[in-house]
Order: structure tokens, then sequence, then C-alpha cells
């Protein structure tokens, strides 16, 4: 009988969307999880133009904000008066459940350390523009990739001669 009701009170999950106080996400990621709650909170790698150096930052890639699988009767209250939870998303009636697969599409694009890859392709000739570093606002043409780490060559029209600048995609984006 007890590993009936498991098995409907898992069928009678879904996911919802839970709005964390501003910078709180990992705390109520910890703590949903030590209350037997899955919890999903994907992650974005950046980087930016420090000091002379590309550092490299994780942080949510929806800030304030991450998933969680509930049965939203045995976890509604549970899940609001967490530590760090500001309210489950929903509407005037109460909370709404999300679509699995909108977790699922994210999860699939997600690699190692919930880090999700939104990589941008470039093709030979693209024009881009430099967001940061000694070149910034400069607009050169992608020539090719040169790495695995995310350095890239392209050519920069100085004084009318391109000229051939390797720097770290981070640093590039596609002109529209």
């Amino acid at each position: 009988m007890n590993q009936r009701n498991e098995k409907d009170e898992i069928a009678s999950r879904s996911w919802f969307v839970v709005q964390t106080k501003p910078g709180n996400e990992h705390r109520v990621e910890t703590n949903l999880f030590n209350q037997e709650i899955e919890v999903f909170l994907p992650l974005l790698e950046t980087f930016r133009y420090s000091n002379g150096k590309m550092v490299q930052k994780i942080k949510p890639l929806f800030p304030n904000y991450l998933f969680a699988e509930l049965d939203i009767n045995l976890h509604y209250y549970k899940v609001k008066w967490t530590r760090g939870v500001n309210k489950i998303l929903g509407n005037g009636d109460g909370p709404i459940s999300i679509s699995g697969k909108v977790v699922e599409t994210i999860k699939e694009q997600t690699g190692k350390d919930n880090l999700v890859k939104l990589e941008e392709e470039w093709k030979e000739g693209d024009p881009v523009r430099i967001n940061s570093g000694p070149f910034k606002d400069l607009v050169g043409v992608f020539q090719k990739k040169m790495s695995e780490n995310g350095r890239v060559r392209i050519l920069l029209n100085l004084i009318g001669v391109d000229v051939p600048v390797q720097i770290s995609r981070w640093q590039i984006k596609k002109v529209a």
C-alpha cells in the first residue's frame, strides 16, 4: 500500500516556477533539495573583461527563479515558507504549473554542473562587434574558431588594412 502511495504522489507532481528573493537561488535550491523536492536551477557561464583579463562568472540563467517539481497539495506551504523563497508563480487563483517539456528542453541544453550552453555559431564572413577589451565597439569580420577553449580570429579593418586579431569568443557578438 505504501508503495502505491509513493507512485501516486510522484504521478501527481508537476513543475512550478519558484521566485526567490534576490541572490537566493542557491539557498532555495539547497533548502528544497534537503526537503526531498526535485529542483532544477539552470546556470549560465559568462565572461567579462576585468583588469585586462577575462573573468569567468557562473550565474543563474533566470535570475531569482528556479524550477521545482511539486505535488502542490502536499508541498505548497512547505515551499512557500522555505527560507529565501518569495513565491510560487501563478495567478490570483494560486500557483500554475508549467509543462514538463519546458524543463526537459532546458535540461537538454544543459551540460555538466547545470551549465546551459547558449553558444552562438558564427560563419566565416559574419560581421561581429567587439563588446569588451581594448578593441571595444570596433566591428570586424569573423574568420575562424581557433581553439576549443574559446579563441577566435577576426579581421579588423584598421587604417584600410585587414588585420587578423585573436580574441576570446566571449568578447564578440554577431552584428544583426
